[in-house]
């Protein structure tokens, strides 16, 4: 078990501190969203997985590479509703990720490269896209969070191992 303490929702009722258990990942990454979610490179932030397609067509919840490890995309906590990133998990050993799981993502570096792939998500001048920049972003996902945030940060579940 792990803490995710950088990301904090200060709620307090009566001087107490407040315990928010969720049903699902996508209630408890409304709130998360509603937190501190400053981007910047080390950072660890909530996010959703989300289903993708695999090579073969098929839908899935992630993808095995040939080294063995898990990739995804996720929807990183963020003001706005949440951003759109691929994600590699942090190692060969951990929980096996599905769509709606709420996970500890980490933000490495950014890579513009990445970001100018990034499809064009908002209509400017009718027909010019804009891209998010913030897909431009490369992270793993350190573990799955348990979709409970107590005192200063939601608590973690199960690690990536190599």
């Amino acid at each position: 078990m792990f803490w995710l303490n950088e990301f904090s929702i200060h709620r307090r009722m009566g001087g107490a501190l407040v315990r928010f258990a969720f049903e699902d990942g996508a209630a408890a990454f409304k709130l998360a969203c509603d937190g501190e979610c400053s981007l910047r490179e080390g950072v660890i932030l909530p996010a959703l997985v989300l289903g993708v397609r695999t090579s073969c067509g098929s839908a899935a919840a992630a993808e095995i590479q040939d080294d063995g490890r898990q990739t995804t995309f996720v929807r990183v906590a963020s003001a706005d509703g949440g951003f759109i990133v691929p994600a590699s998990a942090g190692g060969l050993r951990g929980p096996t990720l599905q769509p709606g799981h709420l996970v500890a993502w980490q933000a490495e570096r950014y890579d513009p490269n990445v970001a100018k792939l990034a499809p064009s998500t908002k209509r400017r001048f009718g027909w010019i896209g804009v891209r998010d920049k913030r897909c431009g972003w490369v992270g793993l996902i350190k573990g799955t969070l348990k979709l409970i945030y107590e005192g200063d940060g939601w608590i973690g579940d199960e690690r990536f191992a190599s």
